[in-house]
């Protein structure tokens, strides 16, 4: 009797489907069945997971795809076979689930094919970001993110991974209205990958997990700067950064152009012994002199520090106006100035 009941709830439903490749369709040939069925393990929430296979011996039959449900198979998609036995089609995913293909044989019965589980993950999404030149690790960085569909106040982990390392948990963040909006601090500098992870809801759900593009974050103190210097500047001429710290601490990294190789940076240990205006429009508004009349300013020419090679100039260090006019104030007469090459 349930065979026979199945029989008939994919006779309907194939009936029913609309299809035109089903109207006026030859008999089944004997023995037909699902020879092969593909379905991907996982998919996202509400994707169309991509369905095919094959019934044998080719020919052109209706094919129902079924979804296992409360220990009962049910029909959820029609399509048919073409000619070669091919079958394909693309079926919308809310939950996970096993599913199936079955033909119907030339007397009517049901033959199914091999079962395939399709597991359904969230939509996560992560983004994350520090101020400006302040990518350090200590000092807060602003992770943003969605998860979608989410839980009113579920908690869910941001998980970082440092130079190629395995994943670990930084922080937690609540779910508000599917958001996610807090700040954490990376424990250490180095080549950063973040990730936002939602658990997985029994029966609903693989959880899911969202990962933000890679980030740089400098040490707190690579160059170890003594605690006791309020101010000291380190020049990474192999970076093209200028590194500003106070009292051993990382305060800002900045983007610079240094002096180009027939009018090369000077390497060495040095001090700041004058801070003057821009003796001319191509120094920008202030310049910090450190040996012998190079000195650290601005630019009348900004736009070319975006664009590489970054060593062009004849041997002073080129920032952007707004850089040195943050540090001007900051940098004292007689501050410690270390080139390195």
């Amino acid at each position: 009797m349930r065979v026979a009941r199945r029989a008939l709830v994919l006779t309907a439903c194939l009936g029913l489907s609309g299809l035109p490749a089903f109207a006026g369709a030859a008999p089944p040939p004997p023995g037909i069945h699902v020879a092969s069925f593909k379905a991907p393990s996982s998919v996202k929430w509400r994707d169309r997971a991509p369905i095919s296979g094959n019934v044998s011996p080719a020919a052109v039959v209706p094919v129902v795809i079924e979804r296992l449900e409360s220990d009962a198979w049910h029909p959820v998609a029609t399509t048919s076979s073409a000619a070669n036995g091919r079958f394909a089609l693309r079926l919308r995913m809310e939950s996970p689930g096993n599913l199936r293909a079955s033909v119907q044989a030339a007397d009517g019965t049901v033959v199914p094919g091999d079962r395939r589980f399709v597991s359904v993950a969230r939509r996560v999404s992560l983004r994350v970001a520090s101020a400006r030149f302040e990518n350090i690790s200590g000092r807060p960085f602003l992770a943003t993110g969605a998860v979608v569909p989410a839980v009113r106040g579920e908690r869910v982990a941001i998980e970082g991974s440092v130079n190629g390392r395995r994943f670990t948990r930084i922080a937690g963040a609540t779910v508000r209205r599917g958001r996610v909006r807090t700040t954490f601090t990376p424990p250490s500098g180095g080549r950063w990958r973040f990730r936002l992870v939602a658990a997985p809801r029994s029966g609903r759900d693989s959880g899911g997990r969202g990962a933000a593009k890679a980030l740089d974050v400098f040490p707190a103190n690579k160059h170890h700067v003594p605690a006791s210097a309020p101010h000291y500047l380190v020049q990474e001429i192999g970076e093209t950064i200028l590194y500003y710290y106070q009292h051993g601490q990382l305060i800002r990294a900045l983007p610079v152009v240094f002096g180009k190789a027939s009018t090369p940076t000077p390497v060495g240990r040095f001090a700041v012994y004058s801070k003057t205006a821009g003796p001319s429009a191509a120094f920008g508004p202030l310049v910090l002199w450190y040996h012998r009349g190079y000195g650290i300013h601005g630019t009348n020419q900004e736009y070319l520090l975006d664009q590489p090679p970054r060593y062009y100039s004849h041997g002073c260090t080129r920032n952007f106006n707004a850089n040195i006019l943050w540090l001007w104030p900051r940098v004292p007469v007689g501050t410690p100035v270390l080139n390195l090459g």
